[in-house]
């Protein structure tokens, strides 16, 4: 099968490219002799009523001829308004420009066919609300309908979150729905930098609010502690307390405060199936007393022994900086550079926003009353993804293991619509980040290492294929981008190259001669050559050595 998606994956391409020449050519009345997907040997080869067509050994490539090209071609004088040569120079251009456009032109109907497919998105409802973040102190609550923000109409999470990174600093406005009653809320994004991954760093805000909200899913470190006692163990899903339903960590820090007292707790508990490789949750229920003690400051709080699971280290990964600092499995995060850590998601915010300096953490470990401190740095590990490219990977080393929860949905308002402006979006980013890092390429910031050859693509197609078809696809959409930026060069015997003479012709005011325009041809192909040997020789030194 992995020939078989290598051979469609390169088949479109191939086709799509050389097709949006073809059908320019045809549209501006040049004359088309020959039309071919691949080179070398015809393997078929069938004769149209000017244009031959044709399947050739090497699927590698393709190209369309127009009479006129080479200038040995033998011209009529009926054909000769039809030669390439004789065309005026912005419907050569076109031509030209024809075959990169294809290639930016299949992304986005692949990313229309995709995005069409979808009939809801998250929608613009809070799951959760962080403790301490500034959501919470501006009176954000789990159920939360954001109507607006700062005057502009949002439906959909990602909205939100655009409207929350642009604002990243700045006082934004929100108008929220609350069980009928609309209120009006103003909180500052908090700034966090990270780094895209191609040596530039981008902004976020973040204030504390999640689309999905945080289950109330418990850990319990000491069994002497009063979740201990009544007989909780780690992974437990608390569902209602005294009667009264509990769907996220709000709800449950919520009803867990207050003056110690006796609560009624109906909680599930997974229980796996040996053989299925499945687990069911068998619901219990268990009596907790929760209790008063003194903080450190001479204030009383209630305990109850419950914390998020997510707080709770479930791996660690062997000589990580995390083993190193002596985190272990079990162990309750408690504190980042001396701020509470209330959930993972916002430790793991931290530490991308700051990758190379060190964090004082403390954690408590189970059985034991006093914090462990220590200072961690994360380091960058080398390695290579699924594809084979590769990547540096952040490396903490402590994991945890939660449920996270699904969040409200909405009927899409407008679904060819909105899938026509989201291809057409997704298609412009993808444009962005691969001509950036074209460019960090060629100007020798990003290692020549990254250049891939036909074993690369072979593998790429193999992994995608394996995935599916949908996952094949949206593949392509990248390397069809890809192959539509590299034509783009100003190499000769590539579209850009082309171009590059069209312009010294329209400078000089006459077309260049014979000589000179096989001389550049030759130079362009030995730079193609040279290209074509170095991604090979990453090939072998990725993917065989």
């Amino acid at each position: 099968m992995s020939v078989l998606y290598f051979l469609v994956l390169v088949g479109v391409l191939v086709t799509i490219h050389e097709f949006g020449h073809f059908v320019a050519a045809k549209l501006l009345d040049f004359k088309v002799t020959r039309f071919s997907l691949g080179f070398g040997q015809p393997l078929v080869r069938v004769r149209g009523k000017e244009t031959e067509y044709q399947l050739a050994l090497f699927p590698l490539g393709g190209y369309v001829r127009i009479l006129g090209e080479e200038h040995t071609d033998d011209i009529s004088a009926a054909d000769s308004h039809r030669a390439f040569g004789r065309k005026p120079l912005w419907q050569r251009l076109i031509v030209v420009f024809a075959g990169p456009a294809a290639n930016f032109l299949l992304p986005v109907v692949i990313y229309f066919v995709a995005f069409a497919g979808h009939t809801e998105l998250p929608a613009a409802v809070i799951g959760d609300v962080v403790a301490g973040s500034p959501a919470q102190q501006a009176g954000f609550e789990p159920g939360d309908v954001i109507v607006s923000v700062n005057g502009e109409s949002v439906r959909y999470w990602e909205e939100v979150e655009v409207a929350v990174d642009g604002g990243a600093g700045k006082p934004l406005a929100f108008r929220l729905r609350r069980r009928g009653t609309e209120l009006e809320r103003e909180v500052v994004p908090v700034v966090y930098s990270f780094d895209r991954g191609d040596g530039e760093r981008s902004n976020e805000g973040w204030i504390g609010i999640t689309q999905a909200p945080y289950p109330p899913q418990v850990g319990v470190l000491d069994s002497d502690s009063p979740a201990g006692r009544a007989g909780f163990r780690t992974g437990d899903i608390i569902a209602s307390i005294d009667g009264r339903e509990v769907t996220t960590w709000t709800d449950l820090r919520r009803a867990l405060a207050g003056q110690p007292r006796r609560l009624t707790v109906t909680f599930l508990r997974a229980r796996k199936i040996d053989g299925l490789g499945i687990r069911l949750f068998d619901p219990n229920q268990a009596s907790l007393v929760t209790e008063q003690e003194l903080d450190a400051d001479g204030k009383p709080h209630t305990v109850h022994g419950l914390y998020p699971i997510d707080r709770i280290v479930d791996r660690v990964a062997p000589d990580s900086p995390a083993a190193r600092a002596g985190l272990r499995p079990g162990d309750l995060l408690t504190s980042i550079d001396g701020e509470p850590i209330h959930h993972w998601l916002t430790l793991e915010r931290r530490l991308r926003s700051q990758p190379e300096r060190p964090f004082a953490i403390t954690w408590r470990r189970m059985g034991q009353s006093d914090e462990v401190a220590s200072t961690i740095t994360q380091v960058w590990h080398r390695g290579t993804d699924e594809y084979g490219h590769r990547i540096n990977r952040l490396v903490f080393g402590a994991h945890p293991n939660f449920y996270r929860g699904h969040g409200k949905m909405i009927a899409i308002d407008g679904r060819m619509t909105y899938a026509i402006s989201k291809s057409v979006e997704r298609t412009l980013e993808a444009i962005e980040v691969m001509a950036t890092g074209l460019g960090s390429v060629l100007r020798g910031k990003s290692p020549s290492e990254e250049l891939g050859g036909p074993i690369m693509m072979f593998q790429v197609a193999a992994v995608s294929g394996r995935q599916g078809w949908e996952s094949l696809f949206l593949m392509i959409a990248l390397v069809s981008i890809s192959v539509g930026l590299i034509n783009l060069l100003p190499i000769p015997v590539l579209d850009g190259g082309l171009v590059l003479l069209f312009f010294v012709e329209a400078v000089s005011g006459k077309p260049l001669s014979n000589r000179v325009r096989d001389r550049i041809t030759w130079v362009g192909l030995a730079v193609v050559g040279l290209i074509t040997v170095l991604a090979l020789r990453n090939d072998v030194v990725r993917y065989i050595m």
